[in-house]
């Protein structure tokens, strides 16, 4: 499980530290254009990741009897609207980054998830002038590509993982925790908490008390931090830093039949990130220190459907959600009802 867990963190350092972007020259502008720019083509990532978070707190709504409790491996990989693939650069937006082609005004620009070649190719990627924010002279670059995600896999997704477990506190009423210790490797550091509360509601509301079928409310916050290094120069000590938290509200609905559980849920679901560029970063002109924080947050409705299998203790479930970036979950672990 450990390795399953790690594989999938690694791919997540990995599409933020493999950004084809220099981070130098995006400064030249001074840091205003910089964190606007920065934001248009990091977006996708925080959000997907963010979205991503929420899924897998739930493959059934029926609560724990008292002290009973559940473990489970949880991964979930966002999936990448098309249309954040590109944002709009308009040079009405900058003060010292401008498209060098005089005769236009407006491009599009491949995102972090965008496409590295085709439509994003470096022959047809605008280019773009960076002017030093004292006024002298200016730097002439091809637009940055995207990952290219989408040619080399297939889709575009943000991949996601955590631990959780859940226990019955009393009757119908659960507590969830979602725990990742600190990983630290040579260039990287990652951790996770996260806390749920989901309750049976059913026997609260008239009617609906007769069906055969469960029903919780379920409210759960998660927070993620991750840092990765961008180069081992210790005088410079370059690091992108991630600070992401996430909440979902969610009413829950599942049936039982044998075996097999089917479960749905309708809410809403929201993300706020912090990602900040750490180190020193040298101009032509300039030295500037933690010159980048970006906040990003977003909230939207959410749906899902999902299908668990128990077999004895073990739990195998997956779930769709449909939601700005729609979402893919798997999990695996044991129960004890």
């Amino acid at each position: 499980m450990n390795k399953l867990l790690n594989f999938i963190i690694c791919i997540f350092i990995v599409q933020v530290s493999s950004a084809q972007i220099d981070l130098s020259t995006v400064l030249e502008g001074g840091v205003d254009d910089a964190e606007l720019f920065l934001e248009n083509y990091l977006e996708p990532m925080p959000a997907g990741f963010g979205y991503g978070l929420n899924g897998g707190w739930y493959n059934t709504a029926k609560t724990h009897k008292r002290f009973g409790f559940d473990i489970s491996v949880i991964s979930s990989v966002s999936f990448v609207p098309t249309s954040k693939e590109y944002f709009t650069f308009n040079n009405a937006e900058y003060t010292n980054i401008k498209l060098t082609d005089p005769s236009i005004s407006t491009a599009k620009i491949p995102t972090l998830l965008g496409p590295l070649s085709g439509a994003g190719a470096e022959n047809n990627r605008p280019l773009l002038k960076f002017t030093h924010s004292d006024g002298n002279d200016d730097i002439s670059i091809s637009a940055p590509p995207g990952l290219g995600l989408k040619e080399d896999i297939g889709y575009n997704v943000i991949p996601s993982a955590t631990i959780q477990g859940g226990i019955g506190l009393f009757k119908h009423t659960d507590l969830k925790i979602r725990y990742i210790p600190e990983i630290n490797t040579n260039d990287s550091e990652f951790s996770a908490f996260g806390l749920g509360i989901m309750h049976d509601i059913k026997r609260w509301l008239p009617f609906i008390n007769k069906l055969p079928l469960d029903m919780s409310a379920l409210i759960a916050w998660n927070n993620v931090k991750s840092k990765v290094s961008l180069n081992s120069d210790e005088e410079r000590k370059q690091a992108v830093q991630f600070d992401t938290n996430s909440l979902t509200f969610q009413l829950v609905a599942s049936k039982k039949l044998s075996i097999f559980t089917f479960y749905g849920g309708v809410g809403a679901s929201s993300f706020i990130s912090n990602v900040s560029l750490l180190g020193k970063y040298e101009t032509d002109n300039k030295v500037y220190t933690d010159p980048i924080d970006l906040n990003f947050k977003s909230e939207t409705l959410r749906s899902n459907l999902g299908l668990r299998i128990k077999l004895l203790l073990l739990t195998i479930s997956a779930d769709y959600a449909f939601q700005e970036y729609s979402t893919f979950t798997a999990g695996i672990g044991f129960s004890i009802r």
